[in-house]
């Protein structure tokens, strides 16, 4: 791993967006200096610094290493036999869980897994399953088994019930909605940091890797935030304000809630950011959304450039299960590029852990509720597509860095769940 500016080209649409520019010229300017220079200690409420385990930074001379879990030939024996069994049982869905899926032998070490994913540095990485070893359906049956061990609870991707709807984060050769429509997940582009909002641990399975480039990129929120209470503590006030226009759908009314991104509760640090869900969106009518004022939106230029700063960068095999604490670490991507042969292709799944969680504060509890809450479990019907949409479908409402649950019993992403994936679901 190294330490490297994640790229951002010319080209991505997601690093054009206004917030990534400075245009401050003229009086805006003064005054926002001036209330900057103002500023000289956290918000209210917060520690002067965070200290533990998930504080590190690519910076320094030692450089965190994920705890990684490497499975060796009678690990990965164990879980092809256990698999094999449960063919016999024809699991699929969400009826594959740790109880169906045993792994006595690796139970202990899974469970160290999650301890150091909520209690340590916050990353872990699982490696030594060779994804062309088994067929598509077993590819996720295996990263459903495993991945039980870490959170014991699966969050909704979408308000009908798909919990990997568009988990596939690729740009299949076979898609014609240009790029500038699609998700920003589904275009080579490089991605800024930010989290899944809802989310609690966010998993990947890496199914193949870019011909050149891609690498996932982690940084510390813990880190990021000592670094500008020395530096540029104003940042900190403007993003633990609670007045941030997050979008939801364009059917609530108004279509966005204001939340903090920042906050510190029961003791911890988190964060709950995607710029793309920030503010208006081109697709929801103008003036439904607040503008970002000045200070917001360098505050977000600020925040990306110290997790820069701090990140690491993941080098990953195909087959390797990550997990990592979204709550405590932001996360990106470089941009890429295929190959005629290669494919860039990760499956996402989004988990909780109801006995090592930690507490979610009532103003990040939107997304959440909409993935692991009342209103989550208030959907009956769960889909796990095991493979891309064929025909990539436009998303009416958002097209953001990161899926977000809409908050809206109606809302619909004009997906049809059914139609365009008949055998392509485990359900």
């Amino acid at each position: 791993m190294t330490n490297d500016t994640v790229p951002h080209t010319a080209e991505n649409a997601v690093s054009l967006q206004p917030w990534m520019h400075r245009e401050g010229h003229g009086l805006v300017a003064d005054v926002l200096s001036r209330q900057q220079d103002g500023i000289s200690h956290p918000p209210r409420g917060f520690p002067p610094s965070i200290h533990g385990p998930t504080k590190w930074s690519g910076l320094d001379p030692n450089k965190i290493q994920p705890h990684t879990l490497t499975l060796d030939g009678p690990d990965v024996a164990a879980i092809r036999g256990t698999l094999e069994s449960s063919h016999e049982l024809e699991l699929d869905g969400d009826e594959v869980t740790r109880e169906c899926f045993p792994l006595p032998s690796l139970q202990d070490r899974l469970e160290k897994c999650a301890f150091e994913v909520h209690r340590g540095c916050g990353l872990c990485i699982i490696r030594g399953l060779n994804p062309d070893n088994y067929t598509i359906e077993d590819n996720i049956v295996l990263f459903l088994a495993i991945a039980s061990y870490i959170g014991d609870e699966r969050g909704l991707q979408n308000a009908k019930g798909d919990m990997l709807w568009k988990a596939h984060v690729t740009e299949s050769k076979t898609w014609t909605v240009p790029k500038e429509k699609r998700h920003g997940i589904h275009t080579n582009y490089s991605l800024p940091f930010h989290n899944d909002m809802g989310c609690e641990i966010l998993s990947i399975q890496v199914r193949d890797r870019a011909d050149e480039g891609g690498r996932t990129c982690v940084a510390s929120i813990a880190a990021v935030y000592n670094d500008l209470v020395q530096t540029k503590p104003w940042v900190l006030h403007a993003l633990a304000k609670h007045n941030w226009p997050i979008q939801t759908s364009s059917r609530r009314e108004p279509p966005f809630v204001l939340c903090p991104l920042i906050e510190y509760h029961a003791g911890n640090l988190l964060t709950s950011m995607d710029p793309s869900r920030i503010g208006p969106h081109p697709l929801i009518r103008n003036g439904s959304i607040p503008n970002l004022t000045p200070e917001q939106q360098e505050a977000l230029v600020v925040l990306e450039e110290t997790a820069q700063k701090h990140q690491i960068q993941l080098d990953t095999q195909p087959g390797d299960l990550i997990f990592i604490n979204n709550l405590a670490l932001l996360h990106g991507r470089e941009s890429y590029l295929d190959s005629n042969t290669s494919s860039r292709h990760l499956v996402r799944l989004w988990l909780r852990n109801t006995q090592l969680g930690w507490p979610i504060p009532p103003s990040m509890s939107m997304p959440w509720d909409a993935a692991f809450g009342e209103r989550a479990k208030k959907v009956m019907d769960r889909y796990y597509p095991i493979m891309p949409m064929p025909e990539y479908i436009e998303c009416k409402y958002s097209n953001g860095t990161a899926a977000f649950v809409a908050d809206d019993d109606n809302f619909d992403d004009g997906s049809d769940s059914g139609s365009k994936y008949a055998g392509r679901y485990f359900s």
